[in-house]
């Protein structure tokens, strides 16, 4: 009985990191907030970014702190638990962020997975994560545009864990991610390669009014 468990236990773990991860908190604020539901508005995404468009900054403050806890915590908790065995914890990263893509609570229709994704590797390696910010901050500023930044700053952490981590599972893990980030955001890079894609009112490049 006993080993049966501990061959269960990684599995219910994946799918409580799934649930957790699917927690639309987009969708939650706005539908409780201001009674309709962000998917609706603007670029159709549930995330942070959507949400500050059509409701301010601190709205989406407020939505990208629960979807950093979103990857934070649960990895956190698989690396404490399971820290002999990556694979557990690789598993549990990708569940948060494809929780977060496809929520089992909103009808599979979630956000584009960026702040989730960097709460993942926050759990992972604060350090990275830091970098990760600057770079994103820095990119964000030249070029005013939210999608582009994020889809960069995050391919370049993941080419780099893929290069230099010993660990196999952790190479192939993040390298998925930055993949899925860039599948959430294959609208966007259809916008960009036509240049009209949406720009945000800060940075060198910011929209003329």
């Amino acid at each position: 009985m006993e080993t049966i468990m501990n061959n269960i236990w990684p599995i219910v773990w994946v799918i409580l990191a799934y649930c957790i991860g699917s927690f639309p908190t987009g969708v939650l604020y706005s539908r409780t907030r201001h009674d309709i539901d962000v998917r609706s508005l603007g670029s159709g995404g549930s995330g942070a970014t959507n949400v500050g468009r059509n409701f301010g900054f601190r709205a989406a403050i407020m939505v990208t702190i629960v979807d950093v806890l979103k990857g934070l915590i649960p990895v956190l908790i698989a690396k404490n638990i399971f820290s002999e065995s990556p694979l557990i914890i690789m598993a549990t990263a990708l569940a948060c962020v494809i929780g977060h893509s496809y929520p089992l609570w909103a009808g599979f229709r979630g956000g584009k997975i960026v702040a989730t994704s960097i709460g993942v590797l926050v759990a992972f390696n604060i350090y990275l994560a830091l970098v990760l910010v600057i770079i994103l901050g820095i990119l964000i500023f030249l070029t005013s545009t939210v999608s582009l930044s994020s889809m960069t700053s995050y391919s370049i952490i993941a080419l780099y864990i893929a290069i230099t981590n010993p660990e196999p599972v952790y190479k192939v893990g993040f390298i998925l991610i930055a993949l899925l980030l860039l599948y959430r955001h294959r609208t966007n890079i259809q916008r960009l390669l036509k240049g009209n894609e949406s720009r945000i009112n800060w940075g060198l490049n910011k929209p003329n009014k």
